[in-house]
């Protein structure tokens, strides 16, 4: 963390600070952050706080005193790292910068700070007192003062409880859960089977404040915007990443995780942002999810109501056309130079005013940090408002044409004819407008239940009010390929194929296809290739593909069925990635051709945690975990515990597990906060991934 620096240029003269009482158990309570593990005193901006400071000795008659707030070794108002404050005796409700004197005895002062809901800038601050003092010079009369430092151990944070700041939020229930709530949950898998993972932000967390210190002190420019919650969220965007700014975190799609923990391996973002301080560099590995945990526990950190949220069948539009464009070639093949659609995608919301947009754009802001596309230079995404997004409103800041594609894209596919001019020509296979952002997703609010929030960012398929935001989007982008007109169809597809296989077994599926035509028979050809997939669209590798004809008479139908055996896909995954099967079939000899695409997800074993005991403050219980080996090879790793109610990350090593084995294994945890809490753990190995369970605790006083 930087160190706040007392300016060289200033001397110290006789009157100094003996000691400050921080008042804590009186100021933390009614600023709703006596939850953070900080010697400091963190407050919110817009609420008064009291401070008591014995000086080493009285003020005299002739003196007269001011404060200030002071950062950084040269404070200036001009860039920002200086505030001044005056005496004042606001009224209630006003919005004030200052100091009142409540009381003073002999060398005992009794303080009230005032600080500004709206114009106060967050950070860590040093409160300083500047004494002036009549002094002759020539025959003329003026005032001489000098600085007498009070105390470096205040940060002040944005305040959803204060109207006048525009993270106000007026919902009790829900400042509980966006501001408050240390535990929450991740949702990952695809639309056809919507799977959670428990996640640990730990805001309140001492090494999580000593991060955001941190990156605050990274922001460009320093101190300026500190007080723009948009502006704040914007730069935190770009800092929990590490693409422009050596920020927190290295993103990696690569599927080589040497020289850094694989991104499943995470349970929460404590662990992260301690690396991150200790080491005082980016932390390998993350992807969206970590990305979004991390930015989660930063802004709720510094007191932004934030949630985090996922995003299924979740559109990259990299040419900007609001189209996902899938082709096939000649011999009717997937082709990898596409727009990818992920099967999930995790960002975030803030909450927040928008006062640099229309009146009506507040609300929900869409921010994202895990770096896909730069907004202007620099790898950052948002804040979008969800209203304006939802409107088709895509002109508005920040990013919002981005964002829009990811929810409401439309996916095309196209087949490569045969070459025999200049240039590749296209067939318009099918054109499927409902398919691109489904089941939005988030934590509810006060329990471990999914809420649907699909209907935050856009209106319900098919409707008008839909049509019409689309077409306003679509002013603001270009197209690409020529549109051609629909044509009758002639053959029907009916993928029978399960959303989900259990990780190690084999995967049977059929394919019905009917022939719609009711005199014509038709000679079909059928081609399915599988490919293991990362969740973001890469192939890891082609594990399936075959091709069958057959004639279908008219009106009647075929099925065709198939099994991909287990050890073709156990070659090119550990269970972090899915299946994606692509279907086309077509008359043989023409240029009839359908396609379908599908996901399959692997579903890995769940870890049983068991508390023995009960559960005291301070007091050590015995925890015991447990799960079994899906796989017909051995496998070997770790467990890895984390959650508020424990101090430290505990890491459980499990030795080899053997093939279709039980594994059980007993630590002990001390238990450091009351309440009810949740424990998370994971299994990390390079041989099975994605395998996590939890245990809800109630720690009561010993």
């Amino acid at each position: 963390m930087t160190q706040l620096q007392w300016p060289h240029n200033l001397h110290i003269f006789e009157l100094t600070t003996r000691s400050v009482d921080l008042l804590k158990s009186e100021n933390c309570p009614l600023h709703f952050t006596d939850e953070y593990e900080t010697t400091k005193l963190v407050v919110r901006r817009g609420f008064k706080f009291k401070l008591l400071v014995t000086l080493s000795r009285a003020l005299t008659s002739d003196e007269s005193v001011g404060f200030e707030f002071r950062s950084g070794g040269r404070p200036s108002k001009r860039y920002g790292s200086l505030i001044a404050l005056p005496l004042v005796d606001p009224k209630i409700n006003d919005d004030v910068e200052g100091v009142r004197i409540i009381a003073s005895n002999e060398n005992i002062l009794s303080l009230e700070v005032f600080t500004s809901g709206k114009t106060t800038r967050v950070g860590q601050w040093m409160l300083t007192m500047r004494i002036s003092e009549p002094s002759s010079s020539r025959g003329r009369r003026r005032k001489k003062s000098t600085l007498c430092a009070i105390t470096d151990k205040i940060i002040i944070i944005f305040n959803p409880w204060c109207k006048s700041d525009p993270v106000y939020m007026s919902n009790d229930t829900w400042r509980n859960e966006y501001v408050l709530n240390e535990e929450g949950l991740q949702y990952y898998g695809t639309s056809r089977n919507i799977g959670n993972m428990d996640w640990y932000f730990g805001q309140f967390e001492e090494v999580v404040m000593n991060a955001v210190l941190k990156l605050l002190q990274m922001m460009k420019p320093k101190h300026k915007c500190r007080n723009d919650p948009v502006e704040i969220s914007r730069c935190m965007s770009a800092l929990v990443n590490s693409q422009d700014d050596d920020g927190v975190l290295v993103g990696n799609w690569s599927n080589d995780f040497s020289g850094g923990a694989t991104p499943g391996s995470w349970n929460g973002s404590v662990a992260i942002l301690r690396k991150f301080v200790e080491s005082g560099r980016p932390v390998k590995y993350g992807q969206c999810w970590v990305f979004s945990g991390v930015l989660t526990t930063v802004m709720r950190c510094l007191g932004v109501p934030t949630r985090s949220l996922t995003n299924f069948d979740s559109a990259h539009d990299t040419d900007g056309n609001l189209t996902i464009d899938y082709h096939y070639d000649e011999k009717f093949k997937p082709m990898d130079n596409d727009d990818s659609v992920w099967n999930f995608h995790v960002w975030n919301d803030v909450w927040m005013a928008r006062e640099g947009l229309p009146e009506g754009y507040g609300g929900w802001q869409a921010l994202d940090a895990t770096p896909q596309e730069s907004s202007a230079g620099i790898m950052r995404c948002g804040p979008a408002s969800l209203q304006a997004l939802k409107q088709g409103k895509v002109d508005l800041d920040f990013d919002a044409k981005f964002i829009y594609a990811e929810v409401n894209a439309s996916k095309k596919s196209w087949l490569k004819l045969l070459e025999g001019g200049e240039g590749d020509e296209w067939r318009a296979l099918s054109s499927e407008t409902d398919v691109i952002g489904r089941n939005i997703s988030t934590k509810s609010v006060g329990s471990f239940d999914r809420h649907d929030i699909t209907n935050d960012y856009k209106y319900e398929e098919g409707s008008n009010e839909e049509r019409l935001s689309f077409q306003l989007a679509r002013k603001f982008v270009k197209t690409t390929h020529t549109e051609q007109p629909e044509f009758k169809k002639e053959l029907g597809i009916d993928p029978k194929i399960a959303s989900t296989v259990v990780f190690g077994q084999d995967l049977s599926f059929s394919i019905k296809i009917t022939n719609l035509n009711k005199s014509e028979t038709k000679r079909v050809h059928l081609s399915c290739v599988g490919k293991t997939m990362q969740y973001n669209g890469s192939v890891v590798g082609k594990v399936f593909d075959e091709d069958r004809e057959e004639t279908i008479r008219g009106s009647k139908d075929q099925e065709f069925k198939f099994t991909l055996p287990a050890a073709a896909y156990l070659s090119t995954t550990t269970g972090g990635h899915s299946l994606k099967l692509s279907v086309l079939c077509g008359v043989v000899g023409t240029n009839e051709v359908y396609s379908r695409t599908l996901v399959v997800d692997f579903v890995k074993p769940v870890i049983k945690v068991n508390v023995v005991g009960a559960t005291k403050l301070q007091k050590t219980f015995k925890v015991q975990l447990s799960f079994s080996n899906p796989l017909s090879t051995a496998v070997s790793g770790h467990f890895m515990i984390e959650g508020a109610g424990i101090r430290n990350m505990i890491t459980v090593p499990t030795g080899t597990i053997e093939a279709k084995a039980l594994c059980s294994k007993e630590t002990e945890i001390m238990a450091k906060k009351l309440g009810k809490r949740r424990l998370i753990v994971g299994f990390v190995s390079d041989q099975l991934t994605g395998v996590q369970g939890n245990v809800d605790l109630n720690i009561t006083s010993a």
